[in-house]
């Protein structure tokens, strides 16, 4: 089954199956290069960065590991109609996903090499890398279109990136921001618990989009995710490494998608 699904087809299960939901410094524009607004009132863990790649299509991807947590990153941005994220990633580890998008030219990040659990075999692909330092920044890269990549070619505001998921909310159609959505936080405690992984898509189809996502420890939740998505853009995040306690929160706001869910 396509993991980027129709999102007009999608809407149609709107009125059978209702979102699941949870009531509960200036940032910068995500746009092409995405940076991080910091707010002084929250802990934050730094996010280090391991590579940056650029795609012809104009897809950015961004690997990382917090610097306290230990917890590991995927950042993929694109551009409404004109592109789609590029790696599933429900599956695969970091490193795997790593391998899986970009060619043998493309050096390795020594740290990466640690992400996955202790015991898992060893990728025969890895025999054929350049292991280096951190960051690797590569760009003009060609979009891979191997059986592990989005089947989609481009996102639409209707679309939604997995189809399982905890949480799913739509714009308006055929007019996006006909559709307030109210500022919501979803919480792991409320799909299960404590959990390794946290994803979240966010597109922005009505003019502003935050995106923020969290983990717990000792009591606290520190943020490790915050983003503006630009107008007509979209996001699409993993966040973890072991359980914690996670929630992901999204800013009250006109015609954006937000879809997402915990897992492990």
């Amino acid at each position: 089954m396509a993991r980027v699904l129709s999102g007009r087809a999608l809407l149609a299960l709107l009125v059978v199956l209702p979102t699941l939901a949870v009531g509960n410094a200036t940032p910068a524009s995500a746009a092409g290069g995405a940076a991080p607004a910091v707010y002084d009132e929250e802990p934050v863990d730094r996010d280090v960065e391991l590579a940056k790649l650029g795609y012809r299509n104009g897809v950015r991807v961004v690997f990382s590991r917090d610097e306290l947590s230990g917890d590991w990153g995927l950042r993929q941005d694109g551009e409404m109609g004109r592109n789609a994220p590029l790696a599933y990633d429900d599956k695969q580890s970091m490193l795997q996903t790593y391998l899986s998008i970009t060619p043998r030219s493309v050096p390795v990040p020594r740290v990466l090499l640690s992400e996955p659990p202790a015991g898992t075999p060893t990728p025969p692909e890895l025999a054929y890398r350049t292991i280096v330092a951190s960051p690797v920044v590569v760009d003009d890269l060609v979009a891979p279109t191997s059986s592990g990549m989005s089947t989609a070619a481009t996102m639409t505001c209707w679309d939604l990136y997995w189809n399982s998921y905890n949480w799913a909310e739509f714009p308006g159609y055929p007019n996006p921001s006909s559709v307030w959505h109210p500022a919501r936080t979803y919480y792991a405690s409320d799909f299960g618990g404590m959990k390794m992984y946290a994803y979240s898509y966010l597109a922005n189809c009505g003019g502003y989009a935050r995106h923020r996502i969290y983990y717990k420890s000792f009591g606290d939740y520190y943020k490790h995710h915050d983003y503006e998505v630009a107008y007509a853009h979209w996001q699409a995040v993993k966040k973890g490494s072991v359980h914690r306690y996670r929630k992901v929160h999204y800013d009250g706001t006109w015609g954006d998608t937000r879809n997402g869910k915990y897992t492990g």
